[in-house]
């Protein structure tokens, strides 16, 4: 990385807003830790999206990737019940909306 570059950064983060909102997230990570826990590492929903889109040759549904992200691989079981929630919840959701749509002329 270019030393500007670098030391524009380290003046952001030394900055007190940024030290405010780090404060805040770590103490919202720290107290909800389950709400923050996938199996992707590193890596952007985005990029799983777009790697499984073309593994798969087909379009996908949020669903996919999030089970993608949010399910052992061994087990296919949601790493945690707040998962399993949001994967229910959505999946009622998208059936709500597209029962809805079916319906109508």
């Amino acid at each position: 990385m270019r030393r500007d570059y670098w030391e524009g950064m380290c003046n952001i983060w030394a900055a007190e807003r940024w030290q405010q909102t780090f404060t805040t997230v770590k103490v919202n990570r720290a107290a909800n830790p389950e709400a923050n826990m996938h199996t992707s590492g590193s890596v952007f929903f985005a990029t799983h999206q777009s790697i499984l889109k073309k593994e798969l040759k087909r379009p996908l549904t949020f669903q996919e990737v999030f089970d993608k992200t949010h399910k052992k691989k061994r087990t296919n079981q949601y790493i945690s019940d707040r998962a399993r929630e949001v994967a229910e919840s959505y999946s009622q959701q998208m059936i709500e909306k597209y029962a809805e749509e079916e319906e109508q002329p």
